[in-house]
């Protein structure tokens, strides 16, 4: 093939690939195939990051900063980031996670003194655009952290659960704080954080608070009780049958995962993609406009040991988030497209 047609297949090639975006001819909305790609950076610098201690002292561990300037395919076609604006990424569309129900005071519903008004606020005036919010009750940990206070919500089979006048409130807070000139908006995406992989797919009690909610996060670890795969908390049917059914709700469904394992006694190479095709493989949707695959690797256990970056390296964070962005952003109809294009040049 001559090098300019080389050249035009790439570009053809990466258009259809990386952008993966059609235009509703009726609307002319945007509407996607596929759903988003988040990621949460951490260790995000030694400064902000290197004092913490979350499955092990996080000191000393590779960081994003210093892969400044490597990762030039994840800055820009990650969809959604976490809590870090400094990076390379081109997107300012955020997720952040809130707990819900810790004390009276942080849930004061004075949009001047509440928590999450003042978190929306700080990363509305960085410049943040915020997408989804993923909240729960985080009574079962926080109880044990110095939170005496906390309060679980109304099941006990899932304590994370909020109630339903957590939602009232919190979305009249928001249209309050709109109002005040406080907030950009007046409404949030609500994404209800779970711990347990169905109930609230299979309890009818669930409904009215999913009638309120926007949609569901599940959290999917590589350790404690997530583990093996197979047998472990999160076994693939019992996520899969909670993700089906949020989105037969019309609602929006976020697979949460990490952390992830390293090299320690039970790791294999690419356990961590290895353990993400076996969801699709089991039936997982994998393509669809409302579910989203978000990367939650801080360095937990051995995960602490992966290289972050570069990207070009497929073991490191980067070099995941990569394949992650392409396995799920590209469909098979897409792929199709693609090598249509390549042998119209050739």
């Amino acid at each position: 093939m001559h090098i300019t047609q080389r050249l035009k297949a790439a570009a053809t090639l990466s258009g259809i690939l990386l952008i993966c975006v059609k235009i509703n001819a009726a609307s002319g909305e945007p509407t996607r195939a596929h759903g988003l790609v988040g990621l949460r950076p951490l260790p995000r610098t030694k400064e902000m990051d290197h004092s913490h201690n979350h499955g092990g002292s996080w000191a000393g561990t590779p960081t994003f900063e210093e892969q400044k300037g490597k990762y030039p395919f994840v800055a820009e076609n990650l969809d959604v980031v976490k809590g870090w604006l400094d990076g390379d990424f081109k997107t300012k569309r955020m997720f952040f996670e809130y707990y819900w129900g810790l004390d009276a005071k942080r849930d004061d519903l004075d949009p001047e003194k509440n928590g999450l008004i003042k978190t929306i606020r700080d990363w509305e005036s960085k410049g943040g655009q915020i997408e989804h919010i993923l909240i729960c009750r985080e009574y079962d940990l926080a109880i044990h952290r110095g939170y005496n206070e906390a309060k679980p919500g109304p099941f006990k089979e899932d304590t994370r659960i909020l109630y339903e006048k957590d939602i009232d409130d919190i979305r009249a807070m928001f249209r309050k704080a709109h109002k005040l000139n406080i907030l950009k908006h007046d409404s949030y995406k609500l994404i209800q954080m779970v711990q347990e992989p169905s109930f609230f797919a299979t309890d009818k009690r669930f409904q009215p608070i999913m009638d309120k909610c926007d949609g569901i996060a599940y959290e999917c670890h590589q350790f404690n009780r997530h583990w093996p795969l197979e047998t472990g908390w999160g076994k693939p049917e019992k996520v899969i049958k909670g993700a089906k059914w949020t989105l037969d709700q019309n609602k929006e469904y976020i697979f949460y995962y990490g952390p992830i394992r390293w090299k320690g006694k039970v790791y294999y190479e690419f356990m961590e993609r290895d353990w993400l095709q076996k969801f699709w493989k089991a039936g997982l949707p994998k393509h669809h406009p409302s579910m989203h695959y978000y990367l939650n690797t801080f360095p937990h256990e051995d995960g602490r040991g992966r290289p972050v970056g570069p990207e070009t390296d497929p073991h490191s964070i980067l070099g995941f988030a990569k394949w992650l962005i392409q396995e799920i952003k590209v469909t098979p109809q897409e792929n199709r497209e693609a090598n249509k294009e390549l042998k119209a040049t050739r």
